[in-house]
Formats: C-alpha cells, structure tokens, sequence
C-alpha cells in the first residue's frame, strides 16, 4: 500500500474511532472467539490479532496467562485506549502499523472483522491471503469471524461482508480449510450473520510476499488496467487486435492466455501503472 493511502487508511479508522462510529464493536470479547480459547493449553503460543481496534480478545488472552500476544491497528486511538487500560500488557507487542508492512512469525492469526474492514478489491483480498500466509510458521492456523452478508458498494458499510464461497476462494491457495461454517453461538444481534472458521497453513506453500503479481491473477489484471484506461486507452498502449475491434474481456483473456509475449505486455503495463498509483477498481 503506496504512504498516501496508508495514511488515508490511517485517518479514515481514526475518524471512525473519534466519531464513535464502531458499530461493529460489541464492546466486549467475541462469544465465538472465546470458546474457541477455551481450547488453547499453551500459554506461550506466539498470536496476533490484526485490525485489533479495542482488542477485547487479547485482554482475555492476557488476563488468562498467555504472554506472547501481539495486537496491530492502523489507528493509534484505540491502541492508545489499549495500553491505558491494561497497563501491564507488553508495549512491544502493541503495534501502530500498517497490516501490510508487519513483519514476524505467529503461531496463531485471530481474526475478527478485519479482512471485512479492508475496501473490498480483488487484489486487496488476495493481499490479505497472502500476507496472513507469510505472517504464519508452517502449519500454522488463521482462526475467526468473517460477515455472512451481501458485499455493497456502499464505501460507508465497512466493515463489508462476503459469502463463504468467497472467503474460502481467497484463502484456499494457501490454507487448508479445517472447519468453515454458520456461527451456532453469536451474540443475539448477529445470528445468521457470522461465519466461524479455521485455516491451516498448507506445508511447503511459498508465498512469495516480495512479487508484487503473486496471486494477482491475469483477469484481476486486465479488469482493472480497462477500468484505469478503458479499452481505447489500453488499445493504444498495448497494440493487440482483441483490444481493438469489438473488445470483450473473455476474448481478450483467451487470447492472453495462449500468447506468452502479450500477457507479458500486459504484466508490464499492469506493474508500472501500480507503481505509480493509478491503478482504479
């Protein structure tokens, strides 16, 4: 994520924070999550909580004997809020910062409404999938919530929701999928409206978190190189016939995938295009 929009991103979440727009805070640990720590013996197990916000789930963690909990937010209020309020949790594992630029090694990934709060592009989800792979050690397990509802368009409802299809289409390239179902224990005001799931990371799968085109795949690409210049834009910069006359995505996509020289094209105008932040969704 290019400074300008992390810092976009940043003064967005923190808005939200000062306006007490947090609908998606319940106000206390998720009832869901909490079960499932019930089952956790080791105390010393290495966590991170992503988009932690007010990390209900950590205090838990920590007031229960676990000293390896890490929390993340993009927005330093609720961070702050935090630390104030548990002031014997660990400063080093509170950490203002961008998902996408952390670096470390977690056991266990808990994720709750985080991947729903990112704008919901097809890069920015396989992103997701990948960083939390490269985040993981070896067999090592995303467990959490995800929303059960209709994605919108409407930029004003994030947290944005999805279908479990989805979320496991992003995710099955890396994880193994060990249960992926209807929450049976969500609070009242979210019945129907949860799914509950744990990934483990597949053995010997290199996420590559350095190739800025790892899972991106070709029509990803092209979608968003037509919607940044429109076809009689891109016809111009890549001079290929399908682009030319009566231009569609699906012959455009068959002809790329059987000319090796085109897609490179297509790759190179894709690379420095978001190299220079002009890529649209």
């Amino acid at each position: 994520m290019k400074e300008e929009q992390i810092k976009d991103e940043q003064a967005y979440w923190s808005n939200r924070y000062l306006e007490a727009s947090t609908a998606w805070d319940i106000g206390a640990a998720s009832r869901p999550l909490l079960s499932y720590f019930e089952q956790l013996d080791d105390k010393a197990v290495a966590i991170l909580i992503p988009g932690a916000g007010n990390a209900y789930e950590a205090a838990y963690l920590h007031q229960q004997g676990f000293n390896n909990v890490h929390i993340l937010d993009i927005s330093d209020i609720p961070l702050k809020q935090f630390a104030d309020l548990n002031p014997d949790f660990p400063k080093a594992h509170i950490h203002h910062q961008d998902f996408f630029k952390h670096k470390g090694k977690y056991n266990l990934i808990i994720e709750q409404t985080f991947f729903c709060s990112l704008i919901p592009t097809g890069m920015n989800r396989v992103k997701y999938a990948t960083k939390i792979a490269s985040l993981l050690v070896p067999k090592g397990q995303l467990v959490g919530l995800w929303f059960n509802h209709p994605l919108t368009d409407d930029m004003e409802k994030r947290p944005f929701g999805g279908s479990q299809k989805e979320y496991e289409g992003y995710l099955s390239p890396y994880f193994d999928v060990t249960s992926f179902e209807p929450c049976h224990n969500s609070i009242d005001e979210r019945q129907g409206d949860e799914l509950f799931g744990i990934f483990q990371k597949k053995e010997g799968k290199k996420t590559q978190p350095k190739n800025p085109l790892h899972g991106i795949t070709l029509k990803m690409m092209l979608e968003q190189l037509v919607a940044t210049y429109n076809w009689s834009g891109l016809s111009q910069m890549v001079r290929i016939r399908c682009f030319i006359e009566n231009p569609s995505m699906n012959s455009s996509l068959t002809f790329l995938r059987q000319t090796p020289w085109a897609r490179e094209k297509i790759e190179g105008l894709y690379l420095k295009t978001l190299r220079k932040g002009l890529l649209k969704d």
